[in-house]
């Protein structure tokens, strides 16, 4: 059973996160809401489309984001 509270847990869930449509685990969702403030417009732009655009499984940790977004949000 999935748990239901805040923090850092990368396993709980998030009801703002569950309702967004991207290829991103509840946990990264998270995440990218707290590093796109920090992202210029022209970046956060870029980001979405390749969200938009991405075909594969879904995204839960920073090491499968792709490589053009974590150059943009310099992880």
């Amino acid at each position: 059973m999935r748990k239901h509270y805040k923090g850092d847990d990368p396993d709980a869930i998030h009801e703002a996160a569950q309702r967004v449509e991207v290829p991103l685990s509840d946990f990264m969702v998270r995440l990218m809401a707290e590093e796109l403030p920090f992202v210029d417009s022209k970046g956060r732009g870029r980001i979405y489309e390749i969200l938009r655009e991405y075909d594969g499984p879904v995204i839960s940790s920073q090491e499968e984001l792709p490589q053009e977004i974590r150059s943009i949000i310099d992880l």
